[in-house]
């Protein structure tokens, strides 16, 4: 059978892009399975490299060396853990169901082009070439450039945490919510804004990243009445604790839950979602679903006039 030129154009081009790609992904995996430095501290495996494109460059801005800054971020990065464990209370990610034959958190410290951290959410086996003990790990990414106080290995460990709840990907929840709490650690507070009061609010809303952070702060802040606050009018700084750590918890509690019965719902495998339904809009509608149930259980939705109308919102959104 003949293929039209246009046909056969578009399926030559998707098979040199998938190549690329292909070729991208496994030099980046063998990059990283190069790095010949190693750092362990608990369960974060630090990977890195003083020579070569991938050097831990931060160690130029001072007197540290590359070991020094591997042990400043194992610090950071443990710290992190040990407050969403300890104080938020949250399960940790190889305690949960996703992770459970996961036992350790690869960290790459490498180029990343510009980006200051990622983390991923797929348990992989690397082959490093310095190493032998090769186990399932999930990866975080660091940039070479890190420097220490810099909080990108907080907010990362952060996201680890989140995907051992739930598959929703979405940016104002993933971004939103890290940045919300990642704001425990900076001593600025807690910036605040106003919970959406109409529908095109929340709209705007559910198109943000990281800049929904002040949305997931006030629903914090409103819902913990017994947390002291210093209050400036767009900030906040709790003064026993950070507040709203149970809202936290039963969010991603709900998200869990609600997760799902979106599976079931869509016709998708509750234990492994495929990348594009992650992210999908369609995950909205369960997000405020299970963000609604959380409210009913940790906020004083009768006795606050904010609260009440946003959940009057998620309501009148069919939630």
């Amino acid at each position: 059978m003949k293929v039209p030129l246009h046909r056969f154009c578009r399926l030559l081009c998707g098979i040199v892009l998938a190549l690329f790609f292909q070729a991208a992904c496994a030099d980046g995996r063998e990059q990283r399975e190069a790095l010949d430095r190693r750092y362990v501290s608990d369960i974060f495996r630090i990977y890195y490299t003083a020579e070569g494109a991938n050097a831990f460059v931060g160690r130029m801005a001072g007197s540290a060396t590359s070991g020094e800054l591997a042990q400043r971020l194992g610090k950071q990065l443990d710290h992190g853990y040990r407050f969403y464990s300890g104080v938020v209370g949250l399960i940790p990610p190889f305690a949960n169901p996703r992770y459970r034959n996961v036992n350790a958190i690869d960290v790459h410290v490498v180029d990343l082009g510009g980006k200051n951290g990622s983390a991923g959410d797929t348990p992989f086996v690397y082959r490093y070439r310095n190493f032998d003990d090769s186990i399932p790990a999930l990866t975080i990414s660091i940039s070479s450039h890190w420097k220490p106080g810099n909080l990108t290995p907080e907010h990362e460990v952060f996201h680890a945490f989140q995907y051992g709840y739930t598959f929703f990907k979405n940016g104002w929840f993933l971004e939103g919510q890290a940045r919300s709490i990642g704001s425990a650690f900076d001593g600025q507070g807690f910036q605040s804004a106003p919970l959406p009061r109409n529908a095109i609010e929340l709209r705007q809303l559910l198109t943000r990243t990281a800049d929904a952070a002040p949305f997931w702060n006030r629903l914090m802040l409103l819902c913990d009445q017994a947390c002291p606050v210093s209050w400036s009018g767009t900030s906040y700084h709790p003064k026993v604790r950070i507040c709203g750590d149970r809202f936290l918890k039963s969010s991603l509690e709900e998200f869990q839950k609600i997760d799902k019965e979106a599976a079931q719902a869509r016709g998708i495998n509750p234990n492994d979602w495929p990348e594009r339904e992650q992210r999908s809009e369609v995950n909205n509608f369960w997000l405020l679903r299970g963000l609604a149930r959380t409210m009913e259980k940790q906020c004083p939705i009768a006795s606050d006039a904010e609260l009440r109308s946003f959940y009057s919102l998620l309501g009148e959104q069919g939630q």
